[in-house]
């Protein structure tokens, strides 16, 4: 019984394509907003608020951790097992809806315009990891049943 749980998890074990492309999705984004909050000169007025230094340090921050995922989602395209990715993916799905926890409740600070595509955007993101964790998992197939 045993053989035949690990001969189960060498299916789901590898990483789909739909979550290498969710990786590759999230890489391409991530890296833009890492590098629009690098510049927070521009990023600031986009979000509707004016430049000062302690918004300038903040945005840089927010850089940061845009950075720091951007690159876990390079790496997790690049791996090929999927107890490599597992807990960036969690960690993935934690912060968007964190994100989108965020831009609900400051949606009125923000340009419209700006404020909408984040949240559209955030919310695209969300759909994709969730797939990706779900399909990973198998509980996808569990629920069709």
């Amino acid at each position: 019984m045993i053989l035949e749980r690990d001969s189960d998890l060498k299916m789901v074990d590898e990483n789909l394509k739909f979550t290498k492309l969710t990786f590759i999705i999230h890489f391409v984004t991530g890296l833009i907003f890492t590098i629009l909050f690098w510049i927070p000169e521009i990023s600031g007025p986009t979000l509707g608020m004016t430049y000062s230094a302690e918004t300038g340090a903040l945005s840089m921050t927010i850089g940061a951790l845009f950075a720091g995922l951007t690159v876990s989602s390079l790496f997790g395209f690049l791996a090929k097992q999927w107890k490599e990715v597992k807990i960036v993916v969690i960690a993935e799905i934690v912060w968007l809806v964190a994100g989108t926890i965020t831009y609900i409740f400051n949606f009125s600070v923000y340009e419209v315009t700006t404020a909408i595509t984040s949240f559209i955007g955030n919310i695209i993101l969300l759909v994709l990891f969730l797939l990706a964790y779900l399909q990973q998992e198998e509980i996808l197939k569990t629920l069709w049943k």
